[in-house]
């Protein structure tokens, strides 16, 4: 009879925290727990993660990291093949909202992993795991930025950051309420189907964009 694997005692320490955290949020989950869950002493989880934050850090950096990493993949393979010249709208929004969107179609643990923390995450803000979530999308939000700045120069800049929050907003609801999408419009929307998620967000959202381009600058 084959074993199975042996599952490392760092890997259960975050698959236990994830949990902890998803169900309880940052401020109710207890490192007590998250050990017992994990079958180590509180000894080894301050050795591998020194603090709570810490080993909040490192769950959401294990979840959403490659998320980061591939929306900057994506934006540099389409400025690759646009060389010189800035990216349209078009296929910034495409960069912003295909990784999420190809990871909800997965049917796959780690989908439901991601969407059940960052579902915690928006529906109970908390202020340290929201700061640990923007300095980890720092890197990625700056680069869409600078490309929506090239792409629409004669856009104020306050307008864009807002714009680009209001893109989150809804591709959080997708994410999180896909269900509640589904609901609410009779069947109408199927948020199932990505291609046809994608489509319609970029139609929408990239119309918003195009018209901060065209609005008069006050003063």
């Amino acid at each position: 009879m084959r074993r199975k694997p042996t599952v490392d005692p760092q890997t259960r320490i975050l698959d236990a925290a994830e949990n902890a955290v998803a169900e309880c949020g940052f401020a109710g989950a207890s490192l007590r727990r998250i050990a017992q869950e994990a079958r180590v002493n509180l000894a080894t989880v301050y050795y591998y993660f020194r603090s709570k934050r810490g080993l909040v850090e490192a769950v959401l950096k294990r979840r959403f990291g490659p998320l980061r990493e591939e929306h900057l993949a994506l934006l540099r393979e389409f400025e690759a093949a646009n060389p010189g010249r800035p990216l349209p709208v078009e296929k910034i929004l495409e960069a912003m909202l295909v990784p999420p969107l190809r990871l909800a179609a997965q049917d796959s643990a780690r989908r439901q992993a991601v969407r059940r923390l960052f579902g915690r995450i928006v529906g109970e803000p908390n202020a340290e795991t929201q700061e640990m979530l923007r300095h980890l999308r720092m890197e990625s939000r700056t680069a869409f930025l600078k490309a929506l700045q090239r792409s629409l120069p004669e856009a104020p800049r306050a307008d864009l950051l807002w714009s680009v929050e209001f893109v989150s907003g809804a591709l959080a609801f997708t994410l999180c309420n896909p269900r509640e999408l589904e609901v609410e419009t009779r069947g109408a929307c199927n948020p199932a189907n990505t291609e046809k998620v994608l489509a319609e967000m970029i139609r929408f959202f990239s119309a918003g964009f195009h018209a901060l381009g065209r609005r008069p600058r006050k003063g």
